[in-house]
């Protein structure tokens, strides 16, 4: 069956050589061993196929846990029928029925129809017929791991491959926020003079209601004795003009005047604006500034994290990767897993998505104004990725960084780099973190490689920067681009 070396190789030279079998059996079963790996069965075990009492199967596999046979049938050229096709499947199901198996996988190098394949899988009545036949074959043969293969059972020559050589760096540090407890410290200290002012307001708008009601009641006495004095009755003071005094007070109930919308609305028409007027400021004692501040400092200290987080989203640019293809061959199928071991990553936003009372509370949005409609600020725009998007990230079980590269392929020059659409994940580390640089990890898989490549781990330093200074800089540079 060995054709010369030298011979061309035709598109379809692995369905010839396998109906053209001459080999004989033990080879058939090998072969069939290997398909079967190749497919994904496991614990493939090969009976005698040297010959021997092998009990009715050409061996034995399982697939998702569960044991099922094989049995292998080889012939020289496409001379079998359907007929005998089934006279020899039925064969090797009686065989191995007393073996109790799941399935039965029926190996066989011959051609055989889509409507010829039903007939002999309705052959299973007891277990499952699981068929390979001549082009199923050839098409896991022909997978480029498979090369050995081929040339070991098949004489077609597997082509040298220069090894797989593909090299991964990043352009970038991971940021570490240093002293972020006096920022931290800074928005309860700013919390706690609004606390402060607010209850400053309160106390000053009970005084004013207070004088404002002495000098209303003042006038009222004043009036209720003049009216008396006219009428010729005595004056009694503190009660007289009581009901007069309920009814300037209260005009809809005494019949004096038209309600309007503010008499039957106090807190504003329901629907048309967007939130209720603020309540008026109320006075407060040092114990209660003292419990309102504390409350707000354990609803900070819960969410901060996500604050820092927040900030570094906005602040500093995101990761950029080069992958440079050095095996001199043309990659195709390009899977890259980058690994940075004791980093984290969150979403790059840019200057453009900056927001100051986000970084206080990431989940702010700003009051609703007339007809609850927002004006003051809105999310930034972001652009829509391709649909080729290349880049995504995650986070492992251990909780480290994972960003996965999907190329369609790779040349050997240039190198690829991250644009525009790409950089959307920023590296960080927590700030108990106490080294200077983390370690990335990496592994490449490609066609027409069959294993993956595992490169050599290389570092990226930790900048440590003042979370404070950087609020000011963002701050500041947001101001000035606006």
């Amino acid at each position: 069956m060995m054709a010369p070396q030298d011979e061309p190789v035709r598109t379809d030279e692995t369905q010839k050589r396998l109906l053209d079998w001459t080999t004989g059996q033990a080879p058939s079963e090998r072969l069939a061993a290997q398909v079967l790996l190749a497919a994904g069965y496991e614990d493939v075990d090969p009976s005698h196929p040297l010959g021997g009492p092998d009990g009715g199967r050409d061996g034995e596999c399982t697939r998702d846990g569960v044991r099922g046979v094989w049995a292998v049938y080889f012939s020289r050229g496409q001379d079998r029928t359907l007929t005998k096709l089934k006279n020899k499947l039925k064969a090797d199901i009686k065989a191995a029925a007393k073996h109790n198996p799941k399935f039965l996988v029926f190996v066989t190098n011959q051609e055989v129809r889509v409507s010829e394949r039903d007939a002999l899988r309705e052959l299973g009545v007891d277990f499952e017929i699981e068929l390979f036949h001549n082009e199923r074959i050839a098409a896991i043969l022909d997978q480029s791991h498979l090369a050995q293969v081929r040339q070991q059972f098949l004489g077609i020559p597997a082509i040298a491959v220069a090894p797989l050589d593909v090299h991964v760096t990043v352009d970038s540090s991971a940021l570490a926020f240093t002293d972020h407890d006096r920022l931290r410290d800074t928005f309860v200290a700013m919390r706690e003079d609004q606390i402060r002012e607010r209850s400053e307001e309160g106390h000053e708008r009970v005084r004013k209601e207070e004088e404002a009601r002495a000098i209303e009641r003042a006038a009222r006495e004043r009036e209720a004795q003049a009216r008396a004095a006219a009428e010729g009755r005595p004056y009694l003071a503190g009660l007289s003009g009581i009901m007069d005094s309920f009814a300037l007070r209260n005009p809809i109930m005494a019949g004096l005047a038209t309600p309007t919308v503010a008499d039957i609305f106090p807190n504003g028409i329901p629907g048309m604006y967007g939130s209720k007027p603020p309540k008026p400021p109320e006075p407060l004692s040092e114990e209660q500034i003292q419990a309102k501040v504390e409350k707000y400092r354990r609803k900070l200290d819960k969410r901060w994290p996500s604050c820092r987080d927040y900030l570094a989203s906005v602040a500093f640019p995101a990761l950029r990767f080069r992958i440079r293809n050095a095996a001199e061959v043309f990659l195709k199928e390009v899977e890259v897993i980058v690994t940075f071991h004791g980093a984290r990553g969150v979403s790059h936003r840019g200057l453009q998505a900056y927001e100051f009372n986000k970084v206080e509370n990431p989940k702010w949005s700003p009051p609703a104004g007339s007809y609850g409609i927002t004006t003051a600020y809105a999310e930034p725009f972001e652009l829509a990725r391709p649909r080729d998007y290349p880049i995504e990230w995650r986070h492992n079980d251990d909780g480290d960084l994972e960003v996965v590269v999907t190329l369609p392929q790779l040349r050997p020059h240039p190198e690829w780099r991250s644009d525009r659409f790409d950089d959307d994940v920023v590296l960080i580390v927590d700030p108990e973190f106490e080294g200077d640089e983390i370690t990335v990890s990496y592994t490449v898989t490609a066609n027409p490689y069959g294993k993956h490549l595992v490169g050599e781990p290389f570092t990226v330093p930790v900048e440590r920067r003042s979370m404070y200074e950087v609020l000011k800089t963002t701050d500041a540079a947001a101001k000035k681009d606006s």
